[in-house]
């Protein structure tokens, strides 16, 4: 009784709790109001596109246990009728009497829908659904209607064409791109829609929670909408030239275990992903318990008077010494738990499991940039599941997944040694390649080349373009140019290691009848043209990497790049672009670049946070094996200058005996001189040798002599 006095003389944690509390009854069961009227799911509405050649499944809420009639009709006196008993306009839209030009699709010999009634009935819980026969592509108004008794709703203006989901981070969700402002002056395409709400819940849901519109694309509308979303249903739309529909769900700073299924988190092996699920359900179990909320409010509240009092005190000490006042700072409220911002399964609970029913083409994922910092051990196990977690809950085992991978972003050329240690995206991107690798359905967009050194980059508009082009060659069986040529095999001799790669398939039927193809119409190509081939990097057994010199060659017949470098003298293994932002320069035909790689199999440096334990222990480590890289790094490029050196003195005196003999006595004469020059090093002189600057001395007339002659 105690505690519920305290509670109650607190209006605050009493507003908290309420507002908790009716978050809940919102998501747990359908509301009062709700139960009163009919209506379609959320994702259903105006403008919308359904998914053809595609059963298409229609789904709402009405009364328990009551009636409900379904149509879907192109009868335009059908539609009218039914806005008519809602009192509203059959045309979707205010009119508006101001001058303005719109673009129409001209369609010849249309498909036509006939109309089609299903009768039904609402379970316990108020939910129906209704599944009709698949339809073809069509431009022409379609309305969707459900009554119950003297109850109707009704979705007006929606198309049938292709709809795609697009998940992921802040790249996927991101609206700025270059060129935008001209780009959207001109999106005036009535034919592409657009829906998009990002959210939270630890419990899959079955309904969306948010306020959600689908919108047509117009120059208003465009400025809006992401930009990778909308560009890849722009390509898609004028190529198939049929509706397409985009529903983005992404959220900026995400992890992939956000969009998982719980069942496939539960279901990875190790104490990593079961140590995260187990802090996240003893988390997400307080705010399930009013009792407990409230004692993590009053403890709030406390903390909050304990801070002010503080500040109090702060502010008459900085007046006292004629300082300016600092400023209050309370500590943070504490959120709810149960609708974290990226936790296991969070997003797919509340953004992808309420539209599960709805039929679509496929997946478009661009995701993870936020495991790079210190998550990707984590990555190994959770990436290869999100495909798996779409697919089944779509019901769909052979869903296209596409999968966006990271674009160029920190330092650019860094050193291969430091890059082998923990450059994170470089090992999101092996991460992905590996595990869609063998997946029919499932393809790694390479797209590092539009990076820069901001995690953002505003070049958006290639990567939506190889990201339909895979759309429309893997998918849609379009004959395009969709991908760079991809490693297929390493063959070693002697000191040099050999890469073999395949082709675009239709770059591969352009070329397979000539018997004896050149090199640029079998290998990828520097995308500068006639210019060094850059990116790759290899190792012996000792695992230490060093840039690799590399050119076209012939094996066995057969057209290659071959590698090798003068400080390995027996190479084991092969990377290419391994970097948070690659050198790498090859591209395939129509300048697609080729995807990152590597040949070995060696162990990734862990990268943890899960536990302020686990990251102290990753980052010591990585922090040990950076600074053996940067010592690697220098020694490498000391040991390749003693090699670079000698030759460029015969390339610059070619034939000239005498010029190549007082080069090198130049030579000798400068290193001397640092001995003087070094201050540091000239007062260790003593301590490594007493007689070592006489020596010097005596080294020093020798030479002089040497130049003299």
């Amino acid at each position: 009784m105690q505690t519920i006095i305290s509670i109650s003389s607190n209006r605050k944690i009493m507003k908290s709790i309420l507002s908790i509390l009716m978050a809940f009854s919102l998501v747990s069961s359908v509301t009062a109001q709700d139960a009163e009227e009919i209506r379609f799911a959320k994702i259903i509405s105006d403008n919308m596109v359904l998914q053809q050649q595609k059963p298409i499944t229609l789904w709402g809420w009405a009364s328990p246990e009551m009636k409900v009639n379904v149509t879907i009709t192109q009868d335009a006196t059908l539609g009218a009728a039914a806005m008519e008993k809602l009192g509203e306009s059959a045309v979707a839209g205010k009119d508006n009497d101001a001058y303005s030009v719109t673009m129409r699709y001209v369609e010849k010999n249309p498909p036509r829908l006939k109309t089609q009634k299903i009768n039904t009935k609402a379970g316990k819980d108020g939910r129906w659904s209704v599944q009709f026969p698949p339809a073809k592509a069509s431009f022409q108004p379609t309305w969707l209607i459900a009554e119950s008794g003297q109850k109707v709703t009704v979705a007006r203006n929606v198309l049938i064409g292709e709809i795609w989901l697009c998940a992921g981070q802040s790249n996927m969700g991101w609206s700025n791109f270059n060129r935008k402002d001209r780009e959207a002056a001109s999106a005036d395409f009535p034919g592409l829609r657009y829906i998009a709400w990002e959210d939270s819940w630890y419990k899959p849901l079955d309904e969306v929670r948010k306020k959600i519109q689908w919108q047509e694309c117009s120059p208003q509308n465009a400025l809006r909408f992401s930009a990778v979303p909308y560009l890849y249903g722009l390509f898609l739309h004028r190529y198939l030239k049929v509706p397409v529909g985009i529903i983005n769900v992404a959220r900026g700073g995400t992890l992939g275990q956000t969009w998982c299924l719980r069942e496939e988190l539960d279901n990875i092996e190790g104490n990593l992903m079961k140590t995260v699920l187990a802090e996240h359900d003893a988390q997400t179990a307080i705010w399930d318990n009013p009792k407990q909320v409230a004692e993590l409010m009053k403890a709030w509240e406390k903390n909050c008077d304990t801070a002010r009092k503080e500040h109090v005190a702060k502010v008459a000490k900085a007046k006292a010494e004629g300082k300016k006042e600092p400023r209050l700072r309370l500590p943070k409220k504490p959120g709810d738990a149960r609708a974290g911002w990226s936790p296991p399964a969070g997003l797919f609970n509340a953004t992808v499991m309420p539209i599960r029913q709805l039929g679509l083409r496929g997946v478009l994922y661009y995701q993870g940039e936020n495991n790079n910092f210190m998550r990707w051990t984590r990555y190994e196990s959770t990436f290869p599941k999100v495909p798996v977690s779409f697919r089944k809950a779509f019901g769909d085992d052979t869903l296209p997944f596409g999968c966006i991978s990271q674009p160029g972003w920190g330092t650019f050329g860094i050193e291969p040694e430091l890059a082998a240690v923990a450059e994170g995206y470089a090992i999101i991107r092996d991460i992905q390649r590996r595990a869609l690798k063998n997946d029919p359905h499932a393809g790694m967009i390479a797209t590092y080349p539009t990076g820069n050194s901001y995690i953002h980059p505003a070049e958006k508009l290639p990567v939506a373009e190889y990201a339909s082009l895979w759309a429309l060659a893997r998918v849609y069986g379009k004959k395009v140019v969709h991908r760079g040529n991809q490693f297929t095999e390493m063959k070693k001799k002697d000191d040099k290691l050999f890469v073999f790669f395949d082709q675009d398939p239709v770059v591969h039927d352009r070329w397979k009848h000539i018997e004896n193809n050149a090199s640029w119409q079998v290998l990828p190509m520097p995308r500068e043209g006639k210019a060094p081939i850059l990116g790759f990097v290899i190792a012996g057994a000792d695992s230490h990497w060093h840039p690799a010199k590399a050119r076209e060659t012939k094996l066995d017949n057969k057209w290659c790049i071959e590698l090798s470098s003068d400080l390995v003298k027996e190479p084991v293994a092969a990377r290419y672009g391994w970097a948070n932002w690659p050198t790498g320069n090859l591209v395939g035909r129509e300048r697609i670049p080729v995807p990152t790689f590597r040949t070995d199999d060696w162990p990734i440096p862990e990268g943890m946070n899960y536990s302020a334990k686990a990251k102290q222990a990753s980052e010591e480590k990585i922090k040990a094996l950076r600074e053996t890289a940067k010592r690697q790094a220098m020694e490498r490029r000391i040991a390749q200058m003693q090699i670079d050196l000698p030759a460029l003195e015969q390339d610059l005196n070619k034939g000239d005996a005498k010029a190549q003999i007082e080069s090198k006595i130049s030579r000798m004469e400068y290193l001397l001189d640092e001995f003087k020059t070094d201050p540091w090093l000239s007062r260790q002189l003593k301590e490594y040798d007493p007689e070592f600057t006489d020596k010097l001395e005596a080294l020093r007339k020798t030479v002089s002599e040497l130049r003299k002659k």
